[in-house]
């Protein structure tokens, strides 16, 4: 997926139409996730060592916000991060983080399980890769 056809995706949301109040939820309301990612745009995420992450995630209809989920509210290496679900067939999500010194990173993906994101990144430092968001396992 090009940045271009990212802001297209973006650039449509709006015409989506939003889930029925008697649907159940896109994604779990409170959850933390595991995102693994890589740094090559070919559509399948490579294990490389460090590259996961972890993130506390809250949902409210159909917005994201989140944070780190080993750091504390008032950490200055904390990230953030914020976006929001489309309904659809599948259902689209899009989402930013901000992060220290600058950093900022927009995800595109679908919901291919009702735990399972998968999509594409990019960063504001010329950084891109493939990333898949999985409910964490108790």
């Amino acid at each position: 997926m090009t940045i271009r056809t990212l802001l297209a995706l973006v650039a449509t949301w709006p015409l989506c139409a939003a889930a029925g109040a008697d649907d159940p939820p896109l994604l779990p309301e409170e959850a933390v996730w595991v995102m693994r990612y890589d740094d090559k745009l070919d559509g399948e995420v490579k294990d490389k060592p460090g590259a996961e992450v972890r993130w506390k995630l809250s949902v409210r209809n159909d917005r994201v916000a989140g944070r780190l989920a080993e750091l504390k509210e008032a950490d200055p290496a904390d990230h953030r991060i914020g976006g929001e679900i489309a309904a659809g067939k599948p259902p689209v999500v899009a989402l930013r983080q901000d992060g220290p010194k600058g950093l900022v990173c927009f995800y595109a993906g679908k919901r291919v399980a009702g735990d399972r994101i998968v999509g594409t990144w990019y960063d504001n430092r010329g950084a891109a890769g493939d990333f898949e968001l999985t409910v964490e396992k108790k």
